[in-house]
């Protein structure tokens, strides 16, 4: 088996109730069964109050205003507290911590909804480096039937030429029309069986212009402007969330493509473009090669895209400082399968 992760993968310790975002609050908790299973048969300390605070039916932890069963007012987690941190369920004891499972390879790295993972984005001063070591595990490949080894061979390579185009020279946001380009050449030959020439396809190949929402590969204030209504119809998470959305829009019909403000919240001087080529590789290393099992690089390619492109356009519009904006963003759009599926359907659009 190899193991691939961020190089700052295994550097990541919860700050717990020093974190300014407590991932206890918001979401849903999901129960994986050896868990539950440990939860439902213990007996000793800690015994009513864990089988009151969990719902068994929908094998996750009950919520009390938004908040986890097992949070305490200090911010910590009580059942970590008071039976250890081997009592977590899979959930709580890996988040941020994310898996991408392939056979023989796993892929490890830090979702950007947790502030203490983006702050080591924004601390590091290298761009997205890997980790890689093997042992002598081996797959049931049975789980794999349908995969194709052929394909995923061929993403992982577009895949590391689009990290190296993200860490080349480029302006910002040539790199990510490059990207975009790419990825919707590579969908066509995807869609069409010609897998074998995606490794001939170039990412500064030329497309023509298109009809439709999105008229060419260039990025622009009109399409950006119009997607902001597609964030603006996600489930929303916090209601703040809707504000900031709305504050936002509103800044940006305020202004035009020719504005200063527009200039500089898009075309940024090199310590902003380097943070944003860092969150780039992060969502590209994190979600690309995942279209292996559903066949969306364009739109895995393009969420990680323009997920950069919003953020750069809700921090310039907000009171939110840019750290905020990414663990915000990530919060309200990664944790979500339904908003997730909403932006791939959005990008899938594009292809017709």
């Amino acid at each position: 088996m190899i193991y691939r992760s961020q190089s700052d993968f295994y550097d990541f310790s919860c700050i717990a109730d020093r974190c300014p975002m407590n991932c206890c609050s918001g979401w849903q908790i999901v129960i994986d069964k050896k868990s539950l299973d440990k939860y439902r048969s213990w007996n000793g300390e800690f015994e009513d109050r864990l089988r009151s605070g969990i719902d068994y039916k929908e094998s996750c932890f009950r919520q009390t205003d938004g908040r986890c069963s097992m949070l305490s007012d200090s911010g910590l987690c009580d059942l970590q507290t008071s039976l250890g941190e081997d009592f977590l369920c899979d959930t709580c004891r890996q988040y941020p911590r994310h898996t991408e499972e392939f056979p023989d390879l796993r892929e490890y790295s830090l979702s950007l909804s947790c502030p203490e993972a983006v702050r080591m984005l924004f601390a590091s001063d290298s761009h997205l480096s890997f980790r890689q070591s093997e042992d002598e595990k081996t797959e049931d490949y049975d789980d794999y039937e349908d995969f194709d080894f052929f394909l995923f061979d061929r993403l992982c390579y577009t895949r590391e030429r689009m990290l190296d185009l993200s860490s080349g020279s480029l302006p910002l946001q040539e790199k990510m029309d490059l990207i975009a380009s790419y990825a919707f050449r590579l969908q066509e030959l995807f869609d069409s069986g010609d897998i074998s020439d995606m490794d001939q396809l170039t990412c500064t190949a030329a497309l023509p212009p298109r009809n439709g929402r999105r008229s060419g590969f260039a990025f622009s204030y009109g399409y950006m402007c119009e997607s902001l209504g597609l964030l603006d119809r996600l489930e929303i998470l916090e209601p703040s969330w809707s504000d900031t959305l709305r504050a936002t829009t509103e800044y940006w019909r305020a202004h035009k493509a020719s504005s200063a403000e527009w200039q500089q919240a898009m075309y940024p001087g090199r310590a902003v473009s380097f943070i944003c080529e860092k969150m780039l590789e992060s969502l590209l290393f994190t979600y690309f090669c995942g279209s292996i099992y559903d066949g969306q690089i364009y739109a895995r390619a393009m969420i990680a895209v323009m997920t950069v492109r919003w953020i750069m356009m809700i921090s310039a519009a907000s009171s939110l400082t840019p750290e905020e904006t990414v663990y915000l963003f990530s919060r309200e759009v990664e944790h979500s399968d339904l908003n997730l599926n909403a932006l791939i359907s959005w990008f899938e659009e594009e292809l017709d």
